[in-house]
């Protein structure tokens, strides 16, 4: 069984958005043990449309579109569909009704040229859009079950799991689930990390394993097939062991886990307070713990961003450290990371200095964290762009932060 995505829109073609669409269909559909073989994204020309949905809809048994269903002009997807199974449009009345719904409760007009969102070619069924005004298509092209969705993620989600799958389901193309599972790591690059798992990650090998770099951080990808989920996840979770066996303090997290994501749950878990205070990340290492929506957020208390040589002085690095050893170095990473803890009370401080700019010591940054009985720290030597080696310094910190707070008891700070 193999499927196709078309994301379908000049905006994604040009530059100007990306395409996160194509993903998470490719995961929707393995999840259903149907495996993408192909994704094409692609602008809004007519011609370059018909070449698109002919070729796929010939060499696939699935065909997901999305994009190319509103009102405008440039939305050409129903048209096209038509004139390629030479039948023509029909117009729904029913949608049509509900479209006159949602402008009515939005208490606005709704334009004459919104009706061609109720046409679709015939034969075809109308897919329901509770929560845009684009209803989607489902038909039979060639040798493919074509599904087309509207653009917007948050319309385009709830109309595949609620119309498209079951519709999957009752044609008989869902032949079992496909589960995939990450294991992220961070601590060693990635033909280090696949030289370590041996032949774990062979072609050929069933459940299949995967390895991705993005940003210092390695993920491996556990494929497994089963005729349920239960089957599948007995599958992955031999490969999983032997990963985080073979790993150990390397693997962070699984999944949608992210670094900043652990180290706050393990904050909580710990009852510590984390202060910061940034040099060579400006900012970054506070962005990512700031993201993150959950209730260990509390036990990130804020810091600084120092960028000059008075801001550090004001943030406690002192003169004779400057002068012996510079402000990019072990020893000034602990005494801003030992301020930012004394002055805002946190039993933690994460300090990150380094050089992001040009010159052969750019990408060479310390991170330290101090605690009640001491420091840890750790450096690294990036070679990247200025960019990278923030993002990559604030990963690094944050994983000081995490290898220490493995290492802690549970509730042994004194706030509740």
């Amino acid at each position: 069984m193999r499927a196709e995505i078309l994301s379908i829109g000049s905006e994604m073609t040009s530059g100007q958005n990306f395409d996160t669409n194509g993903p998470w269909l490719s995961r929707a559909l393995a999840g259903l043990g149907i495996a993408t073989a192909f994704r094409t994204t692609l602008g809004d020309d007519p011609e370059d449309n018909r070449q698109a949905f002919r070729l796929a809809s010939e060499r696939a048994d699935v065909v997901v579109s999305t994009g190319g269903l509103g009102p405008t002009r440039d939305d050409l997807t129903r048209e096209i569909l038509a004139e390629l199974a030479g039948v023509p449009l029909d117009f729904h009345a029913e949608s049509w009704g509900k479209i006159l719904e949602i402008f009515s409760a939005r208490n606005r007009p709704c334009p004459e040229r919104n009706r061609v969102q109720a046409m679709a070619p015939r034969g075809a069924d109308m897919l329901e859009n509770p929560r845009g005004t684009a209803p989607g298509v489902w038909m039979r092209l060639n040798r493919a079950h074509v599904a087309c969705l509207p653009g917007p993620p948050r319309e385009m989600h709830g109309m595949f799991d609620e119309q498209v799958a079951p519709r999957l389901r009752a044609a008989g193309l869902v032949p079992g689930v496909r589960l995939e599972r990450r294991i992220h790591t961070f601590g060693l690059g990635e033909s280090a990390v696949e030289d370590r798992l041996g032949n774990l990650t062979d072609r050929g090998n069933d459940p299949e394993v995967g390895i991705t770099a993005s940003d210092a951080t390695i993920t491996l990808r556990i494929f497994a097939s089963g005729s349920d989920e239960a089957s599948a996840r007995d599958r992955i979770a031999p490969i999983e062991a032997r990963i985080r066996d073979t790993l150990a303090s390397l693997v962070f997290g699984a999944d949608e886990e992210t670094l900043a994501g652990v180290v706050l749950r393990d904050l909580d878990r710990c009852r510590m307070r984390l202060a910061v205070a940034e040099g060579v990340t400006g900012g970054g290492l506070s962005q990512v713990l700031a993201a993150e929506s959950w209730q260990g957020m509390r036990w990130f208390v804020g810091g600084v961003v120092l960028r000059t040589t008075d801001a550090e002085s004001w943030g406690g690095l002192s003169e004779v450290t400057r002068r012996a050893h510079g402000g990019h170095g072990e020893q000034a990473a602990r005494e801003l990371a030992e301020a930012a803890r004394l002055r805002l009370g946190t039993e933690l401080g994460l300090a990150t200095v380094g050089q992001d700019g040009d010159g052969p010591s750019a990408g060479q940054v310390w991170v330290a964290l101090s605690h009640p009985g001491g420091f840890v720290t750790r450096s690294q030597h990036w070679f990247c762009a200025p960019v990278e080696v923030c993002s990559r310094t604030a990963k690094l910190a944050l994983d000081t932060a995490r290898l220490f707070l493995a290492d802690q008891p549970g509730f042994g700070g004194k706030h509740s």
